[in-house]
């Protein structure tokens, strides 16, 4: 007679099991599940114009913005400098609050425009970064969606920055003539 061996327990619904004596356990999945759906196909590349126009409007919100709230942030820093020195010769630490307030009344077109043109270069960076993304997304001008992303990303730096230059150099004009 030969002896049978022990019978081997059933294996576990689901969890961690051996599958064969010395060898590490992997998991199993329980039952009931089936093996994963297959990944969906991406969409089908479409037109590039959606990544276009998107490519598009960033450049315009960030040149068209910097260029306008910096000429007009320009020159309303040089005509505010040159009423203050009209004001207060000796300086503009002994203006009061109001007095320095006061400063950018004869300017004040020029300081409207600056915020329209950032307030402007806001939404259509906002509009250009999300329709860069959905271009990006739905393959509708994949790069130019990327580089509309890019450009509304940076856009607020490149404008900061350009501003900033432009009123202190607007200052100094005005300080020196």
């Amino acid at each position: 007679m030969t002896e049978n061996p022990p019978p081997t327990p059933p294996p576990p619904q689901w969890g961690y099991v051996q599958p064969a004596p010395g060898a590490p356990p992997v998991y199993a999945a329980p039952v009931g599940y089936g093996a994963p759906y297959p990944s969906a196909e991406p969409p089908a590349a479409g037109r590039a114009t959606l990544g276009a126009s998107a490519l598009g409007i960033a450049l315009l919100a960030v040149v068209g913005a910097t260029l306008l709230s910096a000429l007009t942030g320009f020159t309303a820093a040089q005509g505010a400098m040159r009423h203050a020195i009209g004001i207060s010769p000796e300086g503009l630490e002994n203006l009061s609050e109001t007095q320095l307030l006061a400063l950018l009344s004869p300017v004040r077109t020029l300081v409207l425009w600056a915020e329209i043109g950032f307030w402007a270069g806001t939404v259509l960076g906002i509009w250009a970064l999300i329709q860069g993304i959905v271009a990006i997304a739905t393959r509708r001008g994949r790069g130019q969606g990327i580089a509309a992303v890019v450009i509304a990303a940076l856009g607020p730096i490149a404008y900061g920055v350009a501003v900033g230059i432009a009123v202190t150099l607007g200052v100094a004009a005005g300080a020196s003539g």
